[in-house]
């Protein structure tokens, strides 16, 4: 029975989390649908702890992860920094608790449920932001209407009146690899191209640069060296012209488009990319400034921002560093090692492929947003680490 239960909740956790984005379009007040299916899985893993065995490596992980926390708090409490930043920087990581339930939980049929959940819905995300798009810039859909009953979810990253962002876009990098690794139908080249293409349209150049550097090292690896090249180029492309083609594009949308109601021309339509990347400088440019030996071994502890980003940065190894130190940067440096241990204990194949290159998709995601300290990329990265234990126990 319990375990009949643990499959079910596993399947709406995975559901929520590839759909639900940063889980508040689903809250009532402080209280998440993502957070009663974390608080009832953290309760089934009880029963489930005492039928199965967990591997070391998991009950290790857990221990790291606990001392980190714990460091981080004390840190934050001994350096007087206020006590509801320090929950606001603790929360989002308790997710990690649910590392033995996924383990305990998933079988070799949840790994294919797995998958197939992944994929799905990657495809109908994309097909409901695509219509969206559609809806809105046709005027069906007036835009002050849409940016009223979403903005104060804070789920959505709005790019003037045309597009947006929404955080579980995620997913559409994370499906793009899915199905490129473990699809072979005549459909797979198209689910691929929807997918890089809201991607596009989302106009993220964090998730395009993340996937074209996860594929040319997975090119690289498997000595495709051509292939490779040309992602790294595209890579290249990204950082070095991103910023300018997004404002070129912005530009012209704004000299064609006179309906948007702004009081005056803006020339960044889609975003200021520039603006942007300044931020990340200045942030890692404060970083710097308070950094003392100390601080570099255990850091500032929780609770502990900059002027410009009181709460959390966007870069999540430059927040980790910050409020953690190399203590921090080394429990994400120790996950991301047993991931790597494990996969090349598999015997190489798509559904192995599928979840390692997802889980460097997160790592690499991480150098320009927040994913590995939250749950939407803490829950890829455990994930995948949990097929490949269970991958490494059939052979």
């Amino acid at each position: 029975m319990i375990t009949r239960v643990s499959k079910i909740l596993f399947i709406l956790i995975l559901v929520e989390l590839c759909l639900g984005g940063g889980g508040r379009f689903t809250a009532i007040g402080p209280i998440s649908l993502r957070m009663i299916l974390f608080s009832v899985a953290l309760l089934v893993s009880i029963p489930l702890a005492i039928k199965k065995t967990l591997p070391s490596e998991v009950w290790k992980l857990m221990i790291g992860f606990v001392i980190m926390i714990a460091i981080g708090v004390v840190i934050g409490m001994v350096s007087h920094n206020p006590k509801n930043l320090i929950f606001e920087d603790v929360k989002p990581l308790c997710y990690f608790l649910i590392f033995p339930f996924f383990c305990l939980a998933i079988d070799e049929a949840m790994i294919r449920k797995a998958i197939k959940i992944v994929k799905t819905s990657s495809i109908i995300m994309a097909t409901i932001f695509i219509a969206l798009l559609i809806l809105i810039n046709s005027g069906i859909i007036p835009f002050p209407n849409f940016y009223n009953a979403t903005f104060k979810s804070e789920e959505l990253f709005f790019r003037g009146e045309i597009t947006f962002f929404y955080k579980g876009f995620l997913f559409f990098g994370v499906g793009t690899i899915f199905y490129y690794f473990i699809d072979y139908s005549r459909w797979k080249k198209y689910f691929i191209i929807i997918l890089i293409t809201t991607i596009v349209l989302s106009v993220t150049r964090g998730l395009l640069f993340s996937l074209a550097v996860t594929f040319s090292i997975y090119f690289l690896v498997s000595r495709q060296y051509s292939v490779a090249v040309y992602g790294l180029v595209l890579a290249m492309i990204i950082v070095v012209w991103g910023s300018n083609f997004i404002l070129s594009t912005s530009r012209l949308f704004d000299s064609q488009n006179n309906h948007i109601s702004y009081s005056q021309a803006d020339p960044t339509l889609l975003g200021d990319r520039n603006y942007s990347d300044n931020g990340r400088t200045v942030q890692a440019n404060e970083v710097w400034k308070e950094l003392s030996f100390t601080s570099s071994l255990w850091g500032h502890g929780f609770g502990a921002g900059t002027s410009s980003r009181p709460i959390h940065m966007e870069i999540s190894y430059l927040e980790i560093f910050h409020k953690q130190g190399l203590v921090g940067l080394a429990f994400w440096a120790s996950l991301a090692g047993v991931i790597l241990v494990r996969y090349r204990k598999v015997f190489i194949s798509p559904i192995a492929n599928a979840f390692f290159y997802s889980s460097l998709f997160i790592f690499i995601e991480s150098l320009t947003n927040q994913y590995i300290n939250n749950p939407i990329g803490m829950s890829v990265l455990l994930l995948s680490l949990c097929c490949l234990y269970k991958l490494n126990a059939q052979q």
